[in-house]
């Protein structure tokens, strides 16, 4: 038997048990009075038997009644992980023998490990789910739970600050942590970039977009069974979104229709539509940037005008009724609405991408990007024509470090050393292909 992630739609607690007993039968009821705390969604984990997996589920609960996660989705995921894992290796939540190598905390280390250097799990992601299996003990361990040893073992580590002022230079700061945290290497093989910021080359996008584009197709690969599955109109829309204004997936589902104009003759002769007349992507109107900053991203004017013919058609606009009709406050309706009227959000996407992917792989064993390398993808492309339109690399990096908001220089340098390789690597190929047609000479 496996494990299931399931998500009950509204959870309620502080709810009355009132309890009745039928005089005739003895027969005990039980039912809830009042309208309790509602919790919102709530991801819970269950043996495929319908069990629950009890544990898990006491602790993801603490976190949004007690502690007012607004979400619980990375812990839950974890612990889906974690208990997988149990359940491969044949051991309790709880079972803790001597040895520290046989506790399946450090188990789950080794595990975690092992998945990120086989490329199956990001950097990011293994921190996270050890961080979250290692608070879910802590739960625990506050509420004397018997374990027979401990789960990990408490240590100190010392970390070195740094600040703009003399007296914050080459100080340290002692910081309590268990003897689990993961210590996995950046990956710096490719500039300095991370693996997941890695962008496409031109030919994995030239597939890639015969794919979204022309076939409108992707593989859906459920229980092990592979279904060919179209890929909606608003999905090609965050593709290129990401793809050609270097847009964030949260930054896409939440952008208004509103951004949308219908480009003039003057704009339409321009490649790309900037400042003023970029997309404004303002918190204040409801779009989810990063850290909450405000900022105008480029577009290509003729996707301005494709945008503009999309928000004026028949499908858009019975799609936008619908969210009117489900939407009293008054909101703007974002660009991105499902069938039913519902926004889209980074998780469908992702899932649509997936399927995008798979249909890939078809033709590219390796093709393992995820839909935030578009983002990259977009900001080496873009780079390349402006250093080839003669802007110095100052210059270029200014400009795209504010219409992709980057906050630190870091990740652009890492794209420029990369962008100036693949420049090179061009021009050695068309002299090489200028010396095979001239015949050598």
């Amino acid at each position: 038997m496996g494990i299931i992630l399931w998500e009950v739609p509204d959870f309620v607690v502080d709810q009355r048990i009132e309890r009745d007993i039928d005089a005739r039968t003895g027969e005990l009821s039980i039912c809830f009075e009042g309208t309790g705390n509602h919790l919102g969604k709530l991801p819970l984990l269950f043996e495929d038997d319908g069990e629950s997996i009890r544990a898990a589920n006491i602790w993801l609960i603490h976190l949004k009644a007690n502690l007012r996660k607004k979400t619980v989705n990375t812990q839950s995921q974890a612990l889906l992980h974690y208990f997988t894992y149990l359940k491969d290796i044949g051991m309790e939540w709880d079972e803790m023998p001597i040895a520290l190598r046989l506790r399946p905390t450090y188990g789950f280390r080794k595990h975690l490990r092992e998945a990120y250097k086989s490329g199956n799990i990001a950097r990011s992601t293994a921190n996270s789910y050890m961080g979250s299996v290692i608070n879910f003990y802590k739960f625990y361990l506050a509420r004397k739970h018997s374990f027979e040893n401990p789960p990990f073992r408490y240590e100190a580590v010392r970390i070195g600050t740094q600040g703009s002022h003399e007296h914050m230079r080459n100080s340290f700061i002692h910081v309590d942590t268990t003897d689990l945290r993961l210590r996995l290497p950046n990956d710096t093989s490719h500039n300095g970039l991370s693996r997941k910021l890695m962008p496409l080359t031109m030919p994995e996008w030239t597939i890639t977009e015969k794919h979204y584009k022309k076939l409108n197709t992707g593989i859906s690969n459920r229980e092990n069974k592979e279904k060919t599955v179209a890929l909606a109109k608003e999905f090609q829309i965050a593709v290129e979104l990401s793809r050609y204004s270097g847009l964030r997936n949260s930054e896409i589902v939440s952008l208004r229709a509103t951004a949308i104009y219908k480009p003039n003759s003057e704009q339409l002769r321009k490649k790309y539509l900037i400042n003023s007349e970029g997309l404004s992507l303002d918190p204040r109107l409801g779009v989810r940037t990063k850290n909450g900053t405000i900022r105008t991203a480029e577009i290509p004017s003729d996707m301005m005008n494709r945008l503009h013919e999309y928000v004026n058609s028949p499908r858009y606009i019975k799609r936008r009724k619908l969210y009117e009709k489900n939407n009293s406050e008054g909101n703007e309706p974002p660009l991105l609405l499902n069938n039913s009227g519902q926004p889209y959000s980074p998780k469908s996407i992702d899932a649509r991408w997936g399927e995008l992917r798979n249909a890939v792989k078809k033709e590219l064993p390796s093709f393992n990007h995820k839909f935030h390398n578009l983002r990259s993808t977009y900001a080496i492309e873009r780079l390349k024509e402006l250093l080839n339109s003669g802007l110095k690399e100052g210059k270029a990096l200014d400009y795209l470090q504010a219409v992709m908001g980057h906050k630190h220089r870091a990740t652009l340098l890492g794209y420029l050393k990369l962008c100036e390789q693949v420049m090179a690597a061009n021009e050695i190929h068309e002299s090489a292909l200028s010396i095979v047609l001239d015949g050598g000479k």
